[in-house]
């Protein structure tokens, strides 16, 4: 009895304080206290439930490496997902073969870790669910998370030795120019986000070079901020890594941690490029004329021949179709086109519909020549250093001159190879990559930005050309500056974007030797392969000089008389002649490198230089009177070229 009274009176005193306990849980609308404590154990309890299920990846135990380690995650029990890439294609295969391409992401609580084999680094991004893109991992790896995208490329390409001066040439030159380049920041509505420096505290034996920057009056941008770092071993001039951090947000303190986790690891395997041959998608928007002429290229097993002729000058024209010249009208009609010139406003460059029609007007059919346009991205003729559109296509404000554009080609109705932007994996044109912060992307988007605008006006006449150059340095480096960052393939806009590939290679003749066409074009045909193995292609502009009054001696620094002229001028038309052979024989053993070349257009232009307050003449291109030789082996060319038509 004693027993059952007490544990009556424990359960009275208990029933007030579960009633305390209950009122407690009530949430009052009136109450912000309440409200924010409502949410705070909301938060709790779904962090609580996040951490009870983040259970240790047991596949990473398989994978990982003490060295892979940082201050973030330092073992396999603190990863918490495991995503494993081969040749840069996501896998389950763990046991992967260090022949390969390997690489590693592993997540862990707040941060990832990469691990990059083939380069031999490893590094950690902010956040989780990281999508990376290694389909170009021998030039660069990039890393996407909620809010940024990180560019990470191995660097190796320095032209200049590898030692003190050597760097610092290549630095000045190719990395950093416009960086600290104060006034190019102005023109171009740029804002340093931090003052610019160099240390060697954030990264243990590393010099690192840091950049900040924000994209002013940028609502029309996905990135406004930039990061950029340059990470070298402080003993070394061999090699280096280039980061580019772009953000919606300033991502200062982030990318400098980062940095901080660099870590240099033991190489295993090859860097490949996994993206294999890109697709060929034909527009189903072409009208019928446009179809029926890209079909015609498709098909035929001959060459059409073009030229550019330097200001439209008729005289030229006419004596260059006539019995002196090649006896012939040429099959393709080369023009250029800028947003503007030396700052003139749009509506004194829009297309002369009218002289087109006139000069051009072909369809592939019908006799005339088909307009192959070039239309590039700057107001200054390529002019560095100041402004470039690039920065104001991105923000929206070209659209309405685009729009123009549109229409005027709309008008013009014939097809048009339009060649967008070309010589852009170079350091001399105002949209190349040195002109976007080192950001290759800021092409692509400026591309898809005008092409998009041309769908949405209902142009329907347009094969749109991607035309890098080789800049003579081999398969390896066909991009200026020579990086990895700079590689053409970083400038691809898509499938969905391009209908052909274009060519350049020039033959200046100058040296004591000559290449010959099929050994230059061969070199472009192996580093194009297999990208491009599905497109046709047009040499958008090439020619063989014969010398010139003047060429520059790298050596003594200055401009020196060419020597042998005359014997110039033979090699150039024994280039000339060999290449029209190329021509005839695309379809055979041995010529490969030519069975997609289905144009090509003569750069008839002579080049020239200041020397000594005067214009000299530093290469003969132009097909005249005076290149007698050239002018004929094109002339018996094109001959034979058009009867193999018949």
């Amino acid at each position: 009895m004693k027993k059952a009274l007490i544990l009556f009176l424990l359960v009275c005193l208990a029933l007030p304080l579960f009633a305390a306990c209950e009122d407690a849980g009530v949430t009052d609308d009136s109450s912000a206290n309440s409200e924010n404590v409502d949410e705070s154990a909301e938060n709790s309890d779904s962090a609580t439930s996040e951490e009870v299920s983040m259970e240790p990846d047991v596949d990473a135990v398989t994978v990982w490496k003490d060295e892979y380690s940082d201050g973030t995650i330092k073992s396999a029990n603190e990863v918490f997902d495991l995503k494993a890439y081969k040749d840069g294609n996501l896998t389950e295969d763990y046991v992967l073969l260090p022949s390969g391409d390997t690489r590693f992401i592993f997540e862990g609580k707040d941060s990832s870790r990469a691990v990059v084999l083939p380069e031999g680094y490893a590094l950690t991004l902010p956040g989780r669910n990281i999508t990376p893109d290694f389909s170009l991992g021998a030039l660069r790896s990039q890393y996407k998370g909620e809010n940024y995208v990180l560019a990470v490329s191995y660097e190796n390409k320095n032209p200049y030795g590898a030692n003190p001066n050597g760097w610092k040439t290549y630095y000045d030159e190719w990395l950093v120019r416009y960086f600290v380049d104060n006034n190019y920041l102005m023109e171009n509505n740029l804002r340093r986000t931090r003052q610019y420096g160099e240390t060697t505290e954030l990264l243990d034996g590393y010099v690192v070079n840091y950049f900040d920057f924000k994209i002013n009056v940028a609502t029309k941008m996905e990135y406004d901020s930039y990061s950029i770092a340059i990470v070298r071993p402080a003993n070394s001039y061999q090699y280096f890594w280039f980061f580019v951090l772009k953000s919606d947000g300033q991502m200062t303190k982030e990318m400098d941690a980062i940095v901080a986790s660099f870590k240099e690891i033991q190489k295993q395997g090859t860097a490949v490029n996994s993206v294999g041959a890109y697709e060929l998608k034909i527009p189903e928007f072409w009208n019928e004329e446009t179809k029926a002429y890209y079909n015609k290229l498709l098909t035929q097993t001959t060459v059409d021949l073009g030229a550019f002729f330097q200001g439209r000058d008729q005289t030229y024209m006419d004596w260059f179709a006539s019995e002196e010249g090649i006896n012939s009208n040429l099959d393709i009609y080369m023009d250029y086109l800028h947003i503007g010139w030396y700052g003139s406003s749009y509506s004194q460059t829009n297309l002369d519909v009218n002289f087109m029609l006139e000069h051009a007007g072909g369809n592939g059919f019908n006799g005339k020549p088909v307009l192959e346009l070039t239309y590039q991205f700057t107001t200054t003729n390529n002019g560095l250093g100041g402004y470039t559109p690039m920065f104001d296509i991105c923000r929206g404000k070209l659209d309405s001159q685009f729009r123009r554009l549109a229409k005027d080609i709309k008008k013009y109705g014939k097809p048009v190879l339009f060649r967008l932007n070309n010589e852009m994996n170079t350091d001399w044109t105002s949209y190349c990559g040195m002109q976007t912060l080192n950001d290759p992307d800021l092409f692509i988007e400026t591309w898809r930005r005008l092409y998009d605008i041309f769908k949405e006006e209902g142009v329907d006449n347009c094969i749109w050309i991607w035309n890098p150059i080789s800049t003579g340095i081999g398969i390896e480096a066909t991009g200026c500056p020579y990086s990895n960052w700079g590689d053409q393939l970083c400038y691809w806009p898509g499938s969905d974007y391009v209908q052909m590939l274009g060519l350049t290679f020039y033959q200046m003749n100058n040296d004591t030797q000559i290449e010959s066409f099929k050994d230059m074009y061969t070199k472009l045909y192996k580093s194009n392969t297999p990208y491009f193995d599905n497109f046709p292609a047009i040499i958008g502009e090439f020619a063989c000089g014969a010398g010139g009054e003047v060429t520059y001696d790298w050596g003594k620094g200055d401009y020196v008389p060419v020597k042998d002229l005359e014997t110039k001028k033979q090699w150039q038309a024994q280039w000339i002649t060999e290449m029209f052979d190329c021509f005839m024989k695309n379809q055979e053993p041995g010529y490969e490198f030519a069975k997609n070349i289905k144009a090509a257009t003569w750069f008839s232009c002579n080049d020239y230089a200041t020397v000594n307050g005067e214009d000299k003449v530093i290469n003969y291109l132009r097909l005249d009177s005076g290149v007698p030789l050239a002018i004929k082996a094109f002339r018996d060319g094109y001959a034979k070229l058009k009867e193999a038509r018949k």
